[in-house]
């Protein structure tokens, strides 16, 4: 064995072992999400629907989790009773040890469509957030709260504008904005990047793990997205959901790549490649010649 094999073996022993040190330490912190045996159905006119049956599933704090699946697969459904606003028809959802009856400022939400309220500037939207969720903070303490987290996703310059005044990447970051300033220690993302074009999304990719990063990633964050690309980017697990009505968890997959993670080199890695066959092949539905004809 010659001595540059022998550098290549300890240089990936070495990688290997910061990858297990940052498995490890993720899994030996306490769940703060806990999603116990959630059944959700709704009364329509042709009967009862089941949009998740069944589902049990566990995050740590500061893990960052993706559910993925086909269109009406209940992933919405699911992240929504980790909001507070669908309450389980049986099993009980937990956020930071105490029992989901309602949102809260806890739990921060950002939405495929921004939520910003068109007549305000984009500060007066963030705080209205703050003040609202915010209780014992002075008004300067608020103010200084909006600035920072508006220079963060650099858009300070922007803050008189209205929402109808900024890019759709603009307004996106904005609602992220809006999210940290209340500091929530749960943030949930439902498809906030997907109607946006590839370079503005890769984009924001990169400034929501560098403000979650900024937090010293004590912030979890549970994401719904239709994304194969987005979900390994960003995720320490992949949720992968079966098709519904009554829908469940068809597979966990763990993404063992280490952080930071390099959009343009990530491609190549070969436990990247792995992973996204891995998901693909969860999520396509195969048929026969025969059930084509």
């Amino acid at each position: 064995m010659n001595s540059t094999t022998i550098i290549q073996e300890t240089e990936l022993k070495i990688i290997e072992t910061e990858i297990d040190n940052e498995i490890n330490a993720v899994l030996n912190t306490p769940d703060c999400i806990e999603i116990n045996n959630v059944t959700v159905s709704f009364k329509t006119p042709k009967g009862v629907y089941t949009a998740v049956n069944d589902i049990s599933l566990s995050v740590k704090k500061g893990e960052i989790v993706t559910l993925i699946g086909h269109s009406g697969c209940g992933k919405s459904t699911l992240m929504n009773t980790i909001s507070g606003m669908v309450k389980p028809t049986s099993g009980s959802v937990t956020a930071n040890g105490k029992t989901v009856t309602k949102p809260g400022p806890d739990r921060g939400i950002v939405f495929q469509n921004y939520s910003l309220l068109p007549w305000l500037s984009v500060y007066r939207n963030i705080y209205e957030a703050v003040d609202s969720a915010i209780k014992g903070k002075s008004a300067a303490e608020k103010k200084e709260l909006v600035e920072n987290n508006l220079k963060m996703v650099k858009l300070w310059e922007h803050k008189d504008k209205l929402p109808g005044q900024l890019s759709g990447g603009m307004k996106q970051r904005v609602a992220i904005a809006r999210a940290f300033a209340i500091n929530p220690s749960i943030l949930l993302l439902d498809e906030p990047f997907g109607a946006l074009d590839a370079l503005t999304k890769s984009s924001m990719h990169v400034e929501l793990l560098k403000l979650w990063n900024l937090d010293h990633r004590e912030k979890t964050i549970v994401m719904v997205t239709h994304d194969i690309e987005e979900a390994i980017f960003l995720s320490d697990r992949v949720v992968v959901m079966n098709n519904g009505p009554a829908a469940t968890i068809k597979e966990i997959v763990a993404v063992h790549l280490p952080r930071p993670r390099n959009k343009k080199e990530i491609v190549h890695d070969p436990e990247y490649m792995r992973i996204h066959d891995k998901l693909l092949n969860l999520l396509i539905d195969k048929f026969s010649i025969e059930d084509i004809n």
